[in-house]
């Protein structure tokens, strides 16, 4: 009897993975520049963003909420960017471990008085054990969004002036294959919608913020080095599959260096390029780490800093 329903379980569930990763909507994001997914955390963007297999830190909440499940003790981290040397990014996030329960909250700012945008985001995720897959780390995030638009000065009185508020949910999958692999799924804005109140032209409009699904593993090496590998799945007519390749290397367990990979899959593909490193050190009971990332893009280079404590 259980092997009957451990073969249905695992055909269901191959099923339903593959209508997912080949699913792609015949239609066109609605506002695809909008909270646009940059890339969070100096750790996962020295590893060229391959992390939705791999995450096991505070960085899940941006990544994966069910990597929150590897996490051992409480963390806090907090990262500053400028996109393309244009853009200034600000984040800070918390995910504490409460029993048998992991929970996070955090902030992402970005913008000026032409545009500013935040979202804020709480966590939940809990593991799981099912028939076939077993150890099962499960996570969700709601975002909340606000945004604001035209209150520059320099814009001229017929600049368009308004703000927007909306909300969007989150799922994620951690399997733990073995002592050495891992696989991941994460679903980002799978129920999404921002209402936008244009002042100046007295109008209201609704749209979605681009969902994205994204899949990935990774491998230990050894004890020092960890391999990972995201396929971002196109979901839209307008916009292309991604892979990213990344790999973390620990030194002393003090020091990690870090390189990367990413690309579009198309005739011309957009191929970008990171390489990091980080410190740990422990402080009494505090852990201090130090992370840096760049990011080689043929329009500009960006660096990213993040400074993460955990306790």
């Amino acid at each position: 009897m259980y092997k009957k329903f451990k073969t249905q379980w695992i055909r269901r569930f191959g099923f339903l993975l593959t209508i997912l990763m080949l699913y792609s909507v015949a239609a066109f994001a609605d506002i695809p520049a909008a909270y646009v997914d940059i890339g969070y955390g100096a750790r996962p963007m020295g590893m060229g963003g391959a992390y939705t297999g791999f995450s096991d830190d505070v960085n899940s909440i941006f990544w994966n909420p069910a990597g929150l499940t590897l996490m051992r003790e409480s963390q806090f981290t907090a990262m500053y960017t400028k996109q393309m040397g244009l853009i200034p990014y600000g984040l800070a996030a918390y995910a504490n471990r409460i029993g048998h329960n992991y929970v996070a909250g955090g902030f992402i700012t970005s913008g000026n008085d032409v545009l500013r945008e935040t979202t804020i985001i709480g966590s939940y995720a809990s593991v799981f054990r099912f028939p076939v897959l077993g150890k099962t780390g499960i996570g969700f995030n709601v975002r909340f969004r606000q945004s604001s638009f035209g209150n520059n000065q320099d814009g001229g009185e017929g600049r368009i002036q308004g703000s927007a508020t909306g909300y969007g949910l989150d799922f994620g999958l951690m399997w733990q294959l073995s002592k050495r692999s891992r696989v991941g799924v994460f679903a980002r804005d799978l129920v999404n919608s921002m209402t936008y109140d244009n002042t100046t032209l007295n109008k209201s409009y609704a749209e979605n913020i681009p969902a994205g699904l994204v899949l990935g593993v990774s491998q230990k090496i050894n004890r020092q080095s960890t391999l990972a590998l995201d396929w971002e799945k196109s979901l839209y007519a307008d916009t292309f599959d991604k892979v990213h390749l990344g790999a973390e290397v620990t030194i002393f367990k003090v020091i990690m260096v870090r390189g990367g990979v990413w690309q579009n899959i198309d005739s011309e593909p957009n191929r970008n390029y990171s390489t990091g490193m980080g410190l740990n050190m422990l402080i009494g009971r505090i852990g201090l780490q130090f992370d840096f990332a760049y990011l080689i893009n043929d329009l500009a280079h960006t660096p990213r800093v993040s400074l993460s404590l955990t306790h």
